[in-house]
């Protein structure tokens, strides 16, 4: 009886580990029984996070967040409707006003952009709203606020502003406003380094008790496991060369307590170690995903596993467990595929010019870790290999070539 509630509790703590970290933030109005999970495990969560991976979790009346830092900035963290610098620097100041107002209070955009402008002005930053290009920044930072759920718009709309900006918009400031912005133990500005974000070299145990460790134990500990947990696939060669032997020398206890906490699976490759869901979930975005140009991925993947088996001349191994082909090279590939399966994708995909499709297939292939992509050249990754696929009857029967057994890989929320 006392083992079956053991693993019910497991149960639970994972899935509110998984909710924590696929999501910014989980409110109690929008996700009830989603919160109440969280708010319930808080202190076993808290503590998780804190010591493994150096991460905050704020619980209170309204809200639970888990205050996730990555230990490396991808590109694929960006946010995908914004198109230039201008834009974060709108939101972040767009953040930085509605910290100031209460909750639920009622303001014009209007007050917002005169509220920014001198802010920017005191700052050195010049922003021109007579400026089209200017205005669309605007739009895209307060859509993507509302997108979010931090601001809800009363009456108007953005667009009319950047056409006319004449007119205005009422926006009403909802209770998220004043947490999206990660708390620091002090004043921002006062940080010199990336690495001075890094706090702390006590853990505070649930009992009250204090378990003192050096900060480069501690801060290499977390910048491993915010690793795993964040990135889709981390390799040996992308750690340092301390935080690698970490690694190599401590795979059981990452495996296990990562397992433990969250029920990613963790398998030790020769390349590195790949923690993967065991079933697809909801929760993450994940590859293999559901569009047909995951599966030219697959596709894509599979072609070329079976030419370098082949020994073909136009894949040369290099270090690392990496192969370099040129990029022509994968145009053909993809065009011999396309004349293929024509009849199995999409019309977008069969109309697009090949070299086109060939920048897509690797824009996923490279924020997913399975290849990288420089001019000319293409490095081909280790992890390319455990993802290939085809469709049914295509495939060879062979070990690990079953399509239904690829394992998916999650990419968290940051």
């Amino acid at each position: 009886m006392r083992r079956g509630r053991l693993r019910d509790e497991r149960a639970e703590l994972q899935e509110a580990a998984r909710i924590l970290l696929s999501r910014p933030w989980i409110t109690k109005e929008n996700h009830p029984d989603e919160y109440r999970l969280i708010h319930r495990h808080q202190d076993a969560l808290r503590n998780w996070f804190q010591r493994m991976a150096g991460w905050a979790l704020v619980v209170t009346s309204e809200i639970a967040k888990l205050e996730k830092q990555p230990a490396v900035h991808q590109p694929w963290m960006r946010i995908d409707e914004f198109l230039n610098p201008r834009d974060y620097a709108l939101f972040a100041y767009a953040l930085w006003f509605l910290e100031g107002l209460q909750r639920e209070e009622q303001f014009l955009l209007s007050d917002l952009i005169d509220a920014i402008s001198e802010e920017a002005l005191r700052n050195g930053d010049h922003l021109d709203w007579t400026s089209y290009d200017h205005r669309l920044s605007m739009v895209r930072a307060l859509k993507k606020l509302r997108d979010l759920g931090v601001l809800q718009a009363v009456d108007g709309e953005e667009m009319g502003w950047a056409r006319d900006d004449s007119q205005n918009v009422l926006y009403e400031a909802t209770r998220v406003s004043r947490y999206v912005m990660n708390r620091f133990p002090r004043d921002f500005a006062s940080y010199q380094t990336i690495d001075e974000l890094y706090e702390a070299d006590t853990f505070i145990g649930m009992d009250g008790s204090a378990e003192f460790e050096s900060w480069a134990t501690a801060h290499r500990r977390h910048r491993v496991i915010r690793r795993f947990l964040v990135e889709p696939v981390v390799y040996d060669a992308d750690f340092s060369e301390e935080e690698r032997r970490y690694v190599q020398t401590q795979r059981s206890f990452l495996v296990d307590r990562i397992e433990q906490a969250t029920g990613l699976v963790g398998r030790r490759f020769r390349e590195g170690l790949l923690f993967a869901w065991p079933e697809p979930t909801s929760d993450f975005e994940l590859f293999p995903g559901d569009s047909t140009l995951s599966d030219v991925c697959l596709l894509v993947a599979n072609a070329l596993v079976q030419r370098i088996r082949a020994g073909y001349a136009s894949i040369a191994p290099a270090h690392d467990g990496r192969y370099h082909m040129p990029l022509a090279e994968l145009e053909a590939v993809v065009l011999e595929l396309r004349e293929l399966y024509a009849p199995r994708w999409s019309k977008e995909l069969r109309e697009k010019g090949v070299a086109a499709l060939t920048r897509d297939v690797l824009a996923v292939m490279s924020e997913w870790r399975l290849a990288a992509w420089e001019g000319a050249d293409v490095w081909l990754l280790p992890a390319l290999s455990r993802y290939i696929g085809a469709y049914d009857g295509d495939l060879d029967e062979e070990e690990g070539s079953n399509g239904g057994a690829i394992p998916a890989v999650p990419r968290g929320a940051v």
